[in-house]
């Protein structure tokens, strides 16, 4: 059987590559998928831009000569010849996603003019972590006019400056880039640089091939970029890997970074129904361009049916917010969702768990990161299930998720004033004043048996708490907030069993708990969690 040919690898020239450059350029024949040189399939520059649906040498023989864009100034419609070959209707023009229609045409839409239930609109200043804490974040978040630094947000920049350009200047021609093929929602093969991604940008709408959308470019080391840019205070207060992360076991992992991302989508761009990573909220803000959110909360539900929306074959030609499923005998489709549109400069807050697609009416430039949150820990843990039940491949997972974990419950076991805290706990005077001489008297809080090297520094609560919790006249904790706690902790404690039991036979899985931190008797250790949540269990 003759070994299939590599698609990503010029076959007119296999027996002699030419050397690789950024002035060469590629094309794809939209029927078998092969990329060829343009300079090896005697393709002129000139006529790049005037092909519609190119047909390699191969398939002309049974499909024809290429098909040459109209010269017509009327609209036109750009048919994917991949998917008629293959008895595909769905996908037929290449100019829209085929959902697109339908999101478009959904309603109810939350307008910001009016005092609608479906976000919550606040000022700069109002975005705090208390406000978090005290409402739990029902709903998505909007600021508009983010810009007055108010927020603690800081671009690397004046906001209009933020362009695929200033991007590509500050990271590198040559730094590679995924870029999606938004008509199939997949990765473009071979792979892209950021230089071919400007090139691509800045071409006219009308000479772009294909619709493709960047949304994975994480940029946090970048100088004048990710590295002059401040995340809105809240999320920097919220922030786990923040709080919690360090290296003990000498395995050189660097913490993750998903903190700061530039997405840039041309006009037309549509990313399907998803869950971001692990659950985590996101922050979003946009520097040039509007967006369009379509959204459901992450309601028992809701989740269930996109669990079973993903496990479909024909997932891809299947809208969610019209799935319906028969669940405990009754016929249920996903409730309550929503589109809201956000435009330049507004900041917005998904919180965690929230299900929803996304379309660009314009070019747009985002900057935008995902953080794991202490109060989101059992929403985490349910999403992170989602994705293993439905094989989410482990490069679309939240890096290290496990190994976070297991430093999380070893921090907040060391510091339960900061966990009080951290799950919004109204302390009096006397725990407070004990929680800040104890800040200021040591900048380690550990466990006396763990080398102090290893420890975590502590150095985000103080302020905070200074000015927030000042008083015994506040209202003990109700049931409910000790059942909220004590459910963070069993979730916590129930997920890092398994993985323990996991770590038995996975060397990557044992590379994941942090020893040095928590001894070697893992179960001795679990055991001193579970006695601390029963602490909260309700009487």
């Amino acid at each position: 059987m003759a070994k299939p040919k590599d698609t990503s690898v010029c076959q007119l020239c296999i027996e002699n590559p030419l050397d690789e450059s950024d002035a060469i350029s590629w094309i794809r024949c939209d029927i078998c998928r092969q990329w060829l040189h343009t300079i090896c399939a005697n393709i002129p520059t000139s006529q790049l831009g005037k092909i519609a649906s190119y047909h390699c040498a191969e398939c002309e023989a049974d499909h024809g000569p290429s098909h040459m864009k109209r010269q017509l100034k009327r609209a036109r419609v750009k048919i994917d010849y991949v998917a008629l070959d293959q008895g595909e209707v769905f996908a037929v023009d290449k100019s829209e996603h085929p959902h697109v229609s339908t999101f478009l045409a959904f309603e109810p839409e939350a307008d910001r003019g009016k005092k609608l239930s479906y976000i919550d609109i606040v000022s700069a200043e109002e975005l705090t972590k208390h406000y978090v804490l005290s409402t739990e974040l029902p709903k998505p978040v909007l600021v508009p006019n983010a810009d007055n630094g108010e927020s603690g947000m800081e671009l690397p920049c004046a906001r209009e400056n933020i362009t695929v350009a200033y991007i590509t200047e500050k990271t590198g021609n040559d730094e590679p880039v995924e870029v999606m093929d938004v008509l199939s929602q997949q990765s473009e093969s071979p792979g892209w640089n950021l230089g071919q991604w400007r090139k691509y940008f800045y071409t006219d709408a009308m000479d772009r091939d294909r619709i493709r959308n960047v949304i994975s470019l994480e940029v946090s080391e970048v100088e004048d970029l990710g590295k002059s840019f401040l995340r809105p205070e809240m999320v920097r207060q919220m922030d786990l890997v923040d709080k919690v992360w360090c290296d003990s076991d000498g395995n050189n992992q660097k913490r993750p970074k998903v903190t700061v991302y530039c997405l840039m989508s041309v006009a037309g761009s549509y990313t399907d129904f998803h869950i971001d990573f692990s659950g985590t909220p996101v922050y979003y803000t946009v520097c040039l361009g509007t967006k369009t959110f379509l959204m459901y909360p992450p309601s028992e539900d809701n989740l269930l049916l996109f669990k079973l929306w993903c496990q479909e074959p024909q997932q891809n030609f299947m809208w969610f917010g019209d799935y319906s499923k028969r669940i405990r005998g009754k016929k249920m489709k996903p409730s309550n969702g929503f589109r809201v549109n956000l435009h330049k400069g507004d900041l917005f807050i998904i919180p965690s768990g929230w299900i929803h697609s996304v379309h660009t009416p314009k070019d747009a430039v985002i900057i935008g990161g995902n953080y794991l949150t202490l109060r989101d820990v059992p929403m985490h843990l349910k999403i992170y299930n989602i994705e293993k039940e439905t094989r989410v491949p482990a490069k679309y997972r939240f890096p290290m998720f496990n190994k976070v974990l297991w430093l999380t419950s070893w921090y907040y076991f060391n510091h339960k004033d900061e966990f009080l805290a951290d799950t919004g706990l109204n302390l009096g005077k006397r725990e407070t004043a004990q929680y800040l001489v104890n800040q200021e008297s040591n900048q380690y809080l550990v466990n006396p048996d763990v080398k102090q090297e290893y420890a975590i520094k502590t150095e985000h609560e103080t302020i905070y708490l200074a000015q927030e919790i000042n008083d015994d006249t506040k209202e003990p904790e109700s049931t409910s907030d000790n059942d909220k706690r004590r459910m963070i902790l069993e979730s916590m404690i129930a997920h890092l069993k398994e993985h323990y039991e996991t770590s038995k036979t996975k060397p990557v899985a044992r590379k994941s708990i942090p020893f040095a931190l928590i001894g070697k008797s893992i179960p001795e250790y679990l055991e001193k969690l579970e006695n601390w949540a029963k602490e909260y269990q309700t009487i």
